[in-house]
């Protein structure tokens, strides 16, 4: 985990994601994040750099205080490092 505390976060694909969670409906947050998250693994985006944009992004909504936001950040932060059942992780 030390070496995720030196990788920077992605403006674009912290971009993205604000975009995609703006236009979306709060019970949807969880599902559409994991769904994003899940394409770019897909493509190759390595895990290191996904967590970190999803650090800086929990962050980020953590100041403003919405709550549904914050967990399902978190929530995929877990499933991308296996902090969940095993047939639900993202890697």
């Amino acid at each position: 985990m030390e070496r995720l505390r030196n990788t920077t976060a992605n403006a674009q694909t912290v971009g993205e994601m604000l975009e995609l969670l703006a236009a979306t409906e709060p019970h949807r947050y969880l599902p559409r994040l994991r769904k994003y998250a899940r394409e770019k693994l897909d493509e190759g985006y390595s895990n290191e750099q996904l967590y970190a944009d999803l650090r800086y992004l929990y962050r980020d909504v953590s100041r403003h205080g919405d709550e549904e936001l914050e967990e399902a950040v978190a929530a995929v932060m877990d499933l991308l490092t296996g902090w969940c059942a095993p047939d639900a992780r993202l890697y």
